[in-house]
């Protein structure tokens, strides 16, 4: 009959709406964006991550965090990150299905295996995947990310990678030089110095 709607259907709903998320707060802060002027335990950025994903977890009541992963001086390009790796063991181990983060581009800046962990391996684990400031939530809005914003997004993360790692190179190349130049001027004037 159209229109009948199952018992079960409404009570596997409900069950969904009551599900306990094992929550993984996943932060992480490159060397070269860290803020770590002085000799202290953790970044600013690091800090105000904890902060931020710290408040989500108080509003919603159905989020408990079962550990937090820093990967603090890490690059994005690279997933072989000691606490990434060991929230996959985690994961694999069943102990959390919930990953969350503060954007797309904490959790990498590589935007092949970006997208391999949100479409192919979150999935395959029944991991839901949230990223609070680029409004992804693979549960409550399963096509958050699906659309079209989600790769154009890992690839300008990707692209920032690159370019940071470009503009680092030329500016060491550029110290090289001038170190070389004064290695040099400083030879001529011992040799000047000598000939008097």
């Amino acid at each position: 009959m159209p229109g009948r709607k199952s018992k079960y259907t409404l009570e596997n709903l409900e069950a969904q709406k009551t599900k306990i998320w094992s929550v993984a707060l996943y932060i992480r802060l490159s060397q070269e964006d860290s803020d770590n002027g002085e000799n202290r335990k953790e970044s600013n950025s690091v800090t105000s991550q904890k902060t931020l994903l710290n408040e989500y977890i108080n509003e919603h009541k159905d989020l408990i965090v079962y550990d937090t992963y820093v990967d603090d001086g890490y690059t994005g390009t690279d997933f072989n990150r000691p606490e990434f790796q060991r929230l996959l063991k985690d994961m694999r181990k069943g102990n959390i299905n919930c990953v969350l983060v503060k954007d797309l581009s904490r959790l990498g800046r590589n935007y092949i295996e970006v997208g391999n962990y949100i479409e192919q391996i979150f999935p395959l684990f029944n991991i839901r995947f949230i990223a609070i400031n680029d409004s992804v939530d693979s549960f409550k809005n399963p096509t958050s990310g699906n659309t079209i914003l989600v790769p154009f997004k890992n690839l300008i993360n990707d692209e920032y990678a690159r370019d940071t790692s470009i503009k680092i190179r030329s500016a060491l190349n550029s110290r090289k030089k001038k170190r070389r130049i004064c290695r040099s001027i400083s030879i001529i004037w011992i040799y000047k110095r000598s000939k008097r």
